[in-house]
């Protein structure tokens, strides 16, 4: 996972931590691969690659979250970088459409919306870099197949922690 880019503090005991593996998407083609973290205090979206990204896609939600233009050069650099950091005061709008297939979920942080897939989309090529606490990735050549029950598991996961903290 991308824990070593997050300060996780220790969770309320209400909402025990959650970590999952995302793709934040954009649009109809493009994916950003990451992880989605909840540590008891923040959600977090760290970014472990550009995906499909483009350099002004990436812009846009850094500049969206106030974040320095160094979190955009990490994020080329292919390094793990929390993207969209929220408190849950800061979260509104969670919603589970019904063509995610309970997979993905679409949430509005500071008014600004966001969808994640918790199942690889088909267009993603995931970072040649390994961590090893991320996941077991190791990207590039020989992508891992798709995990659609995992990924369903997840999005019950975020949907239930989401719509508690947004109440």
């Amino acid at each position: 996972m991308c824990r070593s880019a997050v300060n996780t503090n220790k969770a309320m005991p209400e909402h025990p931590p959650v970590e999952s593996r995302a793709w934040l998407l954009l649009g109809p083609v493009k994916s950003l691969p990451g992880a989605l973290l909840w540590d008891g205090q923040r959600v977090t979206f760290v970014a472990c690659g550009t995906g499909s990204f483009s350099e002004s896609d990436l812009r846009e939600i850094a500049e969206a979250n106030a974040l320095p233009a160094e979190a955009c050069e990490s994020i080329f650099a292919e390094k793990p970088t929390p993207l969209i950091v929220a408190t849950p005061a800061e979260i509104s709008g969670v919603k589970m459409p019904w063509y995610y297939f309970k997979g993905g979920i679409q949430i509005t942080v500071r008014n600004h919306g966001y969808k994640f897939s918790f199942i690889r989309p088909q267009n993603t090529v995931e970072p040649t870099y390994y961590l090893e606490d991320q996941f077991r990735w190791t990207g590039g050549a020989g992508q891992e197949d798709v995990d659609i029950a995992g990924g369903k598991t997840a999005g019950a996961k975020w949907k239930q922690l989401l719509t508690a903290l947004t109440q």
